[in-house]
């Protein structure tokens, strides 16, 4: 039985030959108050530990998906710098000899496209790693909706 405070505030009692109340009514309500707060209070500390693991779940995606962000960017830079190294080492082949520069100028192109490549492989790598954890946050929102669901107290229609 749920118990309100709007209950407990109009709850009457009979009364008693010497103006007192029916021991066993007042003693019965008492129960009922007790087991009412009871059922709160193992209600309150499962909801308590069930968004504690959610809070722990979303920590744990937030920290994964921050470390793919600060892998794009190390990628971005390492590649921004490869570019700058790669056209340094370019000018310097051409300087030393044509043939040669030619040679080399047309490595660096293959070196360019297989990183181009690479980078494209990560960025849908990345995506699907965000596609992923889009869906394991709404398996885990469905589940914590049907469990809610299971929990909610059936009353007849």
């Amino acid at each position: 039985m749920e118990l309100t405070p709007l209950d407990i505030r109009n709850q009457t009692f009979h009364t008693k030959r010497f103006g007192g109340f029916d021991p066993e009514e007042v003693k019965a309500f008492l129960e009922t108050a007790a087991k009412a707060f009871e059922e709160s209070g193992r209600n309150r500390t499962e909801l308590t530990e069930r968004l504690k693991i959610a809070e722990e779940r979303v920590n744990y995606y937030k920290q994964i998906e921050k470390t793919i962000q600060d892998a794009a960017v190390t990628m971005q830079r390492t590649m921004e710098e490869i570019k700058r190294n790669a056209e340094k080492e370019g000018e310097l082949i051409v300087a030393e000899a044509k043939t040669r520069a030619q040679h080399e100028v047309e490595n660096t192109k293959r070196e360019a496209e297989d990183l181009r490549s690479e980078i494209e492989q990560l960025k849908q790598l990345r995506t699907n790693y965000f596609i992923r954890i889009r869906a394991m946050i709404k398996s885990q929102s469905d589940l914590l909706a049907a469990m809610e669901k299971e929990q909610a107290p059936e009353f007849p229609e």
